[in-house]
């Protein structure tokens, strides 16, 4: 296309290279879900990101970052009494984003009871308190 603008083949040419971008996006997308349906939560934030990061106007952006906010929770929940402040804290950072870009979600009622959640957790947790008072 580049080194034959005028090639009568070029809009064919466009069309055939917006299918395979498409093919990429849909690929990217189902292997973050696998990850986050394999109950791998630590691998599918990572994917997740990746994703929304090397394709930030796909069609699935909604239920990415949405994944991306249940996969953190889920880690949240399911971590080491160590790891659980820090990782309730980029759950409620991640809600703040996605709340942000989608006020008026179809995932609405799922983030909210994830931010209930998380603030129930944040406020009720001794280990909070103690670095709010350092």
């Amino acid at each position: 296309m580049q080194r034959y603008p005028t090639s009568t083949h070029n809009d064919e040419c466009k069309a055939k290279t917006l299918e395979l971008q498409e093919k990429l996006v849909e690929k990217s997308y189902l292997s973050a879900r696998l990850y986050y349906d394999l109950k791998e939560y630590r691998a599918a934030t990572v994917s997740l990101a990746n994703s929304l990061k090397e394709y930030p106007e796909t069609k699935y952006r909604e239920e990415l970052m949405f994944l991306k906010l249940d996969a953190l929770y889920l880690l949240a929940v399911n971590s080491v009494p160590e790891k659980k402040v820090e990782r309730y804290q980029t759950t409620l950072d991640e809600y703040y984003s996605f709340i942000e870009e989608y006020p008026q979600s179809k995932f609405t009622k799922d983030v909210n009871r994830i931010f209930e959640s998380t603030t129930k957790y944040l406020k009720a947790d001794p280990a909070v308190k103690q670095t709010e008072n350092n």
